[in-house]
């Protein structure tokens, strides 16, 4: 063997590498996006069929190869990802026109630089070739170091309206790209510019959503914020009344001590129940989680006002494993929803009880149940709104039920004819964060 088929076979062997090293980062970029199964031959089968698919050569009129890497992408995903169907297939409009473009322009680019520079060349085509998996490593390296840490929250946050909306806007670039390559033209440098487009378009895309998810999470934050601020303002306002309560304390005895000198008891006894309810905290402390009480002294407030009985277990120190919106988004729409559901029920009737406990296995358990006199209606499995803006309400318990299942817990929907009641329970090794 002389010197050209050694550096040959080296060149060879050093694509082999680059492929897999390829490979490597595009799981990666994948995996910031999805969470991996625990199983690791779920894992070790996904990354081994991640190589074929994303170092497959794409040419002109190439209806095979852009066909079978279609459904390949989405067996990787089934294979080695937990989320639901709806989001992986959203991955795969989301990358696969990626995949197809960059293996398209560089296998084009690869052609034209061997048909004009090295023909005939063997040794120059490898070494070329070498060079344009190079850039498709370092491109698929940018892309996983770039979402490693944004990413997988995006699609957290993201509900199923988010999901289809981002479907529409890919599946135009998945069309485009598939035309292309089955109808290239004989110049086929006319598509690049269009292939080039669409790999833009849905780059962009992913960070158009980023963007929506940051906005959607800001929302949160900023109701969440609120609720502190209403509980901190009611704690504050609290002890202001017990201040005014205790400099006004010896004129209060006075009082109390002449109309019992009187013998006037029923007065007295009139006036404590005065006091009482004056001196009586407005802001309660329902479990030592911050988060949690905060929500439910504003609610508890709100159901007061409106005649509710309610009842409130709470047994949590921390919920060190759910995100605060998260937990904010559960507790907040679910009393919202009881509360509704109570006001239009005769007074006397109104009761909301509230259990909730994270118990020492690692389980949080959430139930509330609410006394109703309204149909339940379910369209299509969605519980319909009984306000009349369909379109700002009714969205709360669907809301709730994202958030459980990215957590992959369950949730359970029980009524009858004059109670709705929801089951909650999360697992702490569910955790996504």
């Amino acid at each position: 063997m002389d010197k050209i088929d050694i550096i040959a076979a080296a060149f060879d062997f050093m694509g082999f590498i680059l492929y897999w090293v390829q490979t490597w980062f595009f799981y990666q970029t994948i995996c910031s996006f999805l969470e991996p199964r625990k199983n690791r031959f779920c894992r070790a089968a996904a990354f081994l069929i991640c190589c074929p698919m994303c170092i497959m050569v794409i040419f002109p009129r190439d209806v095979f190869n852009i066909t079978a890497n279609l459904p390949l992408f989405l067996v990787v995903l089934m294979i080695g990802f937990r989320q639901s169907l709806l989001v992986k297939g959203s991955i795969v409009l989301l990358f696969f026109p990626i995949i197809i473009s960059l293996n398209f322009l560089t296998q084009e680019l690869t052609g034209w630089i061997w048909n004009h520079y090295f023909h005939m060349n063997q040794l120059a085509n490898t070494m070329v070739s070498n060079v344009m998996i190079l850039w498709q490593v370092l491109f698929w390296f940018i892309f996983s170091r770039i979402s490693k840490k944004k990413f997988r929250e995006m699609t957290q946050a993201l509900d199923t309206r988010s999901w289809l909306l981002l479907d529409a806007i890919c599946l135009a670039s998945l069309a485009a790209v598939i035309s292309c390559v089955y109808y290239t033209p004989e110049q086929s440098y006319k598509i690049w510019l269009c292939m080039l487009a669409c790999m833009i378009t849905n780059i962009s895309a992913i960070r158009l959503v980023y963007y929506l998810a940051e906005h959607v999470r800001g929302k949160l934050v900023e109701k969440n914020l609120k609720l502190q601020q209403d509980y901190y303002q009611e704690l504050e306002a609290n002890q202001i009344e017990i201040r005014k309560f205790r400099h006004d304390m010896n004129n209060h005895f006075s009082v109390v001590s002449e109309l019992l000198e009187d013998g006037k008891e029923a007065e007295a006894k009139e006036y404590f129940r005065n006091l009482s309810g004056q001196l009586r905290a407005r802001s309660r402390t329902f479990c030592k989680d911050s988060i949690v009480n905060a929500v439910i002294n504003s609610k508890y407030n709100r159901a007061v006002e409106q005649g509710i009985d309610c009842f409130f277990n709470i047994e949590i120190d921390a919920l060190w494993f759910l995100d605060n919106l998260d937990i904010c988004t559960i507790f907040s729409n679910t009393l919202d929803n009881a509360i509704e559901a109570c006001m239009k029920v005769e007074q006397d009737k109104r009761r909301i009880s509230v259990k909730a406990r994270c118990m020492e296995n690692g389980y949080f358990s959430y139930e509330i149940s609410n006394s109703k006199n309204q149909e339940i209606q379910v369209e299509e499995g969605h519980y319909k709104t009984w306000k009349r803006n369909t379109k700002s309400h009714g969205i709360g318990i669907e809301n709730v039920r994202d958030v459980v299942k990215r957590y992959r817990g369950t949730m359970e929907i029980s009524y009858d004819e004059n109670t709705f009641c929801v089951l909650i329970l999360i697992s702490e090794n569910s955790n996504l964060s």
